[in-house]
């Protein structure tokens, strides 16, 4: 896996921020935990008050954290967004098989060109997707999977309007134990959420770490 090797966070390096309801940091092209879900998925209320919940703990507890304090803010608020999510709310739509393969194909089409993708699986309801930007934007790499997939799927499965949430969970992957923890998280999602969804690892990944 030398080519694709996962480059995870420095402390030292800047770091381009930018916030919408959640705020999102890149770090050229440091590894990249992102989930987005459909746009019925999780009412805007609940995004809203987990939104400002998440702020308030991030205003009593600055940057940089140990690994204790990294790990409270996934039970806190990636565990909690998960378990919204696995709850299958709104219309499912990924459930069924076409619309999983446009997505599942979107996923990989630039692998080892605009990105180099270690990880993905898609639920029901949403996408959880590790991977490595390269030379592109994390918003741009997110943009056009969601703006493809949408209208790829509104053409083969009918639909129309919006239909993913505006909206992406990301996280910059820390180190090489945060990094295999999202591909076991990854690889066990569709059994813990009681669902058939597929997964990819990508082939070597998984006997690095």
């Amino acid at each position: 896996m030398s080519e694709t090797s996962p480059i995870f966070m420095s402390r030292e390096a800047a770091i381009e921020k930018r916030r919408a309801t959640l705020p999102h940091w890149e770090q050229g092209e440091t590894c990249v935990f992102a989930t987005f879900h459909l746009a019925d998925s999780l009412p805007q209320q609940v995004l809203r008050e987990w939104s400002a919940r998440r702020s308030a703990w991030l205003e009593m507890h600055p940057r940089p954290w140990c690994e204790d304090v990294a790990k409270e803010y996934g039970r806190e608020f990636g565990a909690r967004l998960d378990a919204w999510l696995d709850k299958g709310m709104g219309s499912r739509a990924l459930a069924d098989a076409q619309a999983a393969k446009i997505v599942w194909d979107a996923m990989l089409y630039f692998d080892g060109d605009r990105y180099d993708m270690y990880a993905f699986t898609v639920m029901p309801t949403h996408v959880h997707a590790l991977f490595s930007p390269r030379n592109y934007s994390l918003a741009s790499i997110l943009h056009s999977w969601k703006s493809y997939t949408a209208k790829a799927i509104h053409r083969k499965c009918g639909g129309s309007g919006a239909f993913w949430q505006k909206e992406n969970w990301d996280r910059l992957v820390r180190g090489q134990l945060h990094f295999s923890n999202v591909i076991r998280y990854i690889e066990a999602n569709p059994a813990k959420a009681g669902v058939n969804a597929p997964v990819y690892i990508k082939e070597g990944v998984a006997d690095v770490f």
